[in-house]
């Protein structure tokens, strides 16, 4: 071979390794809110595909290279004649230190290559420093990306490393693109389609209108948060001396009563307007930003008569049940290897795969609550006003959208100005970032409709926010049926049922139609997410199932009560056991009944019965809820026995106020996590997930924390003093 083959060859090889591979952590996955691995129906078969593809691998790598077309990149560019300069160095033995520091920098194949490991990180540090910084002409890491298939099971691969000045043109890593997948198309077993790489450098990221947006609303916030918390501790403070001083600010009040004009009226009558006037608006709203008042507020203890405790400890098992399922969909967009393929053999496994439920149990609980506190005031009140009406939706829009509103500018436009590593630039650049979708669709989170426009959910911005387009959509519609069940009763138990029929019959027809699988993790069809899983006319029920557990609840609770108070312990145990079994059991099939056709598909490729999947679809959101509600019922009229003491734990109260803040802010830290992580994931054993895992839970209940005392509970205090009281 001569000496110019010999550098073609270590070219091609160097590009190979520095162009061939597309980030597990695709734009999809990052947006997606539920925990929904990929397709699975794409896996097909995987084992075998395993033994196929080492055996294909180690037999033809050699011929592929030796076989591979040289003269495809055309005309010599700036980037080719660079990366040939710094490969002569290895050709003649004489390398120099900006070639030595290169290759240092250059991800490399690590172990397990034939076990699906092609995550290649290079030294992220490495770039822009020592002899890749020279005469200020600074390498900058790129992720070079690209999907190869392995029969029909993608390969998703990621390769990092410094990339030269000269190599930042798009046409020159088109030109390379298309003959890296020449190379590997020669393998007859793997294949690749060069429109699928892609090339990604960091870049200098400025300030824009959104940032600067971003930044003063936190601004304002932290300045409130200051000036209330100061206030709210010099307070006392400053009463007190102003108390001790008799000047011309005091004001003497029953002067006339206890004295004569002209004399001091008795010690004990001086009052002076700085403690007998009510506060000032202004004193009052800066109070509302204090973090002494907040914190007590998080922190308190307290109950009242009357509230479902329960719900404080379903609502935090269901979110952390929401945080398992994004980490380990996170983790796996992360890992080296087939590691999906056999943590789908375990059926413990399903919690995850099949995780969906805890989102259909908090659309349960918000119609429960909702419809339970309506009924309460409108048996009050005998009704409500307009202007109370108008005070009732605009006080949920203000204490969701608040803290909505700064996750998303953060997440939208400063996500990108913070995160550095190896792989940031996967998550923030792109045709399906967060910062261009927030950019584009911001308005639709706002007014909640995120959930039509863009229809395509992976398009939206902050990815989770399906679920509060729908929970505001729900609320919003929720008064028509719980008025009729107030005013109309069985109009309104008619309707409400009618709306669950409408929408199981719906989810039937729209899997029956796009020949879906039985749930998002099993369809065949990459379009189910935005047809199914996040439109109101499907995920509804959970919601309407909530709704008549509400008004049952409000119409018959207390006489079921009174009632059990008069039971003998061991009738009460006879009684609720049976219910609690059956509810339980109908919840386990919910969640792990797709078992076995998961299972049926990865090892024998045999797709769901159109009944199964018809049937599951329309059906299993409507058993879960009524599930879900009856055992919240149980807890409520005496039979919950020590699952309900389990619930209602005090030791929930704290966390349960944070719910909705983790909702918000988790994904996004697993976001800023996998930006800087400089190694490849392993998940066997277990106990690198469950300390990644626990810490990021750990981490997200703390940045809940920060929105919480900051914007959630000021906001909700806020709103406490205005249009609360004028309802």
């Amino acid at each position: 071979m001569t000496v110019i083959s010999q550098r073609q060859a270590a070219l091609v090889c160097l590009i190979f390794f520095h162009a061939c591979l597309l980030s597990t952590a695709n734009p999809w996955s990052q947006q997606h809110p539920v925990p929904v691995p990929a397709k699975l129906n794409q896996s097909l078969n995987l084992l075998a595909l395993q033994q196929e593809f080492l055996t294909n691998f180690t037999t033809n790598i050699g011929e592929i290279f030796s076989n591979f077309d040289f003269d495809g990149f055309g005309n010599e560019t700036k980037c080719t004649a660079k990366l040939t300069e710094l490969v002569e160095g290895i050709i003649s033995g004489s390398l120099s230190q900006e070639s030595i520091a290169f290759l240092d920098a250059l991800g490399k194949p690590g172990p397990g290559i034939t076990l699906g490991n092609f995550m290649w990180l290079g030294n992220y540090e490495m770039c822009g420093k020592g002899a890749l910084a020279t005469a200020g002409n600074k390498y900058q890491n790129c992720v070079l990306t690209g999907t190869l298939y392995l029969g029909y099971y993608p390969l998703n691969l990621t390769w990092t490393g410094c990339s030269p000045p000269e190599c930042r043109d798009k046409d020159d890593f088109q030109n390379i693109f298309k003959q890296i997948a020449a190379l590997i198309n020669k393998s007859g077993m793997i294949h690749t389609d060069p429109a699928s790489w892609n090339a990604q450098c960091d870049v200098d990221e400025e300030f824009d209108v959104g940032a600067y947006a971003a930044v003063t609303v936190i601004s304002i916030f932290g300045f409130l948060v200051v000036v209330g918390t100061v206030w709210n501790l010099l307070e006392p403070i400053i009463v007190s001396f102003m108390e001790r001083n008799r000047d011309d600010t005091t004001v003497l009040v029953d002067a006339e009563e206890e004295g004569t004009e002209g004399q001091d009226a008795p010690a004990n009558s001086r009052k002076y307007a700085t403690s007998n006037q009510p506060e000032s608006f202004i004193v009052r709203f800066l109070k509302c930003f204090s973090l002494q008042k907040t914190m007590n507020t998080l922190f308190s203890m307290e109950t009242k008569s009357g509230q479902i405790l329960c719900l404080n400890g379903i609502r935090v098992l269901s979110i952390n049940w929401v945080v398992l399922g994004h980490t380990y969909i996170f983790s796996l967009s992360y890992t080296g290897g087939f590691y999906l393929g056999e943590l789908i053999k375990r059926k413990n496994f399903m919690l995850v795969l099949n995780g969906t439920p805890s989102v259909d149990s908090f659309f349960a609980l918000s119609g429960f609550l909702v419809t339970y506190l309506l009924l309460k005031q409108l048996a009050k009140r005998g009704g409500l006003s307009p202007l109370q009406w108008m005070a009732f939706y605009l006080h949920r829009y203000l204490r969701l959208t608040m803290p909505y509103l700064v996750a998303m500018l953060v997440e939208g436009w400063l996500y990108k100005l913070v995160m550095t590593g190896p792989r940031a630039q996967l998550v923030s650049s792109g045709p399906q970032n967060a910062h261009d979708m927030c950019e584009k669709f911001w308005w639709t989170n706002v007014l909640y409709i995120n959930n039509f426009v863009p229809w395509k959910t992976a398009e939206a911005c902050l990815g989770q926010g399906w679920y509060l387009a729908n929970d505001m959509q729900f609320f919003f519609v929720a008064p028509i049926f719980i008025s009729l069940l107030f005013w109309r009763p069985m109009v309104g138990l008619a309707g409400t049922l009618g709306g669950m029929v409408c929408s199981a019959v719906t989810a039937a027809i729209i899997t029956a139609h796009y020949k879906l699988g039985p749930a998002t993790i099993s369809d065949s069809n990459q379009d189910d997410f935005w047809l199914m899983y996040n439109k109101p006319w499907i995920r509804i029920t959970p919601y309407l199932v909530g709704i008549l557990g509400g008004w049952f609840y409000w119409k018959w609770g207390d006489e079921i009560k009174k009632g059990v108070k008069t039971l003998p312990e061991w009738l009460k145990v006879m009684s609720a056991t049976p219910i609690w079994l059956v509810t339980a059991a109908i919840q386990y099939a919910v969640v792990f009944g797709l078992y076995d056709d998961v299972q049926d598909q990865m090892q024998h490729q045999k797709a769901a019965k159109e009944a199964d999947s018809v049937s599951y679809q329309s059906l299993a959101r409507i058993a879960w809820s009524l599930s879900l509600t009856i055992q919240i019922l149980l807890c409520q009229c005496g039979l919950g026995g020590f699952i309900n003491s389990l619930l209602s734990w005090n030791g929930w109260l704290v966390l349960s106020r944070l719910t909705y803040s983790v909702f918000l802010l988790h994904w996004g830290i697993l976001t800023l996590y996998g930006a800087q992580m400089r190694h490849v994931m392993f998940l066997n054993p277990d106990f690198e997930f469950a300390v990644l895992y626990l810490g990021l839970l750990a981490m997200s209940y703390l940045a809940a924390a920060v929105l919480y005392l900051t914007v959630e509970q000021p906001v909700a205090n806020l709103e406490g003093i205005t249009y609360r009281k004028s309802a």
